[in-house]
């Protein structure tokens, strides 16, 4: 009978990792360690900036669409009530009809505006990732770790001059 997998506790992999950094145990090399806000470096690029503009665009596009429709169902809504049509009337169901694609029409435009975000965020995170891997590979940098503002972020403290996210965005072309 195979033992269970026991997953270490994330304060021993901490204290794993401050026993290898400081030297303690087999390993002693010397160690770079870097810090860096990777929702920085997505969200201040030039090409982040201008993806973001093209979604509020679509976003905008998408509004207007919407608003049109329902301004348009509105005014045939108050022309069936001004005319009493009747329940089972065409002109009732061609409203009904209408108002079932205006709810298309929003479910619709919410999903594709979604996956344009999605697409662009994995575009944006895998090119910020290869620009850190660079910086970190030109600068002989062992480690780098991600921190955010977030205060749950991987790294609970760390020293200002170890972060690197200026100096990885003045890389940036």
């Amino acid at each position: 009978m195979r033992s269970p997998r026991v997953m270490p506790r994330p304060w021993m992999l901490c204290l794993v990792s401050l026993l290898v950094i400081s030297g303690v145990g087999s390993v002693s090399a010397e160690y770079k360690i870097a810090t860096i806000d990777i929702n920085r470096v997505i969200n201040e690029t030039a090409e982040s900036k201008t993806l973001k503009a093209e979604i509020d665009g679509k976003v905008l596009a998408a509004k207007k669409k919407v608003e049109a429709k329902k301004q348009a169902l509105k005014t045939l809504e108050e022309k069936l009530k001004a005319n009493r049509v009747s329940e089972d009337s065409k002109e009732a169901e061609s409203y009904r009809e209408q108002a079932k694609e205006l709810s298309r029409l929003v479910k619709d435009s919410d999903e594709e505006i979604r996956k344009e975000i999605l697409k662009s965020n994995k575009i944006l995170t895998e090119k910020a990732l290869k620009l850190v891997n660079d910086y970190a590979t030109k600068n002989d940098l062992s480690l780098v770790l991600e921190k955010s503002e977030q205060p749950r972020g991987p790294v609970l403290f760390g020293n200002p001059g170890a972060d690197v996210t200026d100096e990885v965005l003045k890389t940036i072309k």
